[in-house]
């Protein structure tokens, strides 16, 4: 006998997609993907050959994703599809290398309401993220928000930039950011001659609007 032909629920019929990820399959709702991303959206729309297994439609032929890590996925994915509440709630994201795993291949794919969720977390986040790490992740992540007011944080504090933050900036940024701090221009008092000398930088500094050296080294 033939199966009835019954109508489709529009929202509450569930249509799956199997990707394999670092040799491990995941199965998940298909709708949230091509809702939310451009690239899965259009992934989905290319037409399929005639007479072949459908990619992604089981666990014999998934959507293979290349470079791209099994955790980074699930903290995506996590963030996606799992809420505050029900039987999924201890999988909400609460860490910050999670957040920026969501950050990383929503940027990458196009998630622009995940994009922006994560941003928003890491920016407040517990205060994990120092200025440094923001000036990474804002170059690499183009998020334009954060880099100006790291910069100028960086340029104004009294301290230099140190081997390490300069190892993880990268040798560019670095030189750039000990540019700009050295933009100190001193200025004579109508009584007398000041002198320069050396020393640790005056507090004074911290003052200093260093903006428009800053985007004009770093062509911002």
């Amino acid at each position: 006998m033939s199966s009835p032909k019954h109508p489709k629920h529009p929202e509450l019929y569930i249509t799956t997609v199997t990707f394999l990820v670092e040799n491990c399959l995941f199965r998940v709702p298909r709708k949230p993907l091509e809702e939310e991303s451009t690239v899965f959206r259009d992934m989905f729309l290319l037409p399929q050959p005639v007479n072949e297994m459908i990619e992604g439609q089981d666990d014999a032929r998934p959507v293979v994703l290349h470079d791209v890590s099994k955790d980074d996925f699930e903290c995506l994915l996590k963030a996606l599809l799992c809420r505050q509440h029900g039987q999924n709630k201890g999988l909400v994201l609460g860490l910050t290398g999670q957040w920026i795993s969501v950050l990383k291949l929503s940027t990458m794919w196009e998630f622009t309401n995940l994009r922006t969720a994560a941003i928003s977390w890491l920016d407040i986040g517990n205060g994990d993220l120092d200025h440094v790490d923001k000036i990474v992740l804002a170059m690499q992540y183009n998020i334009k928000e954060w880099l100006l007011p790291s910069l100028l944080a960086l340029a104004q504090r009294p301290d230099p930039i140190s081997v390490e933050e300069g190892r993880y900036l990268g040798i560019e940024t670095a030189l750039k950011l000990a540019s700009v701090r050295e933009k100190l221009k001193l200025k004579r008092k109508d009584s007398g001659g000041s002198k320069l000398v050396v020393g640790d930088r005056d507090i004074t500094a911290a003052q200093l609007d260093f903006t428009p050296m800053i985007q004009k080294v770093f062509e911002l």
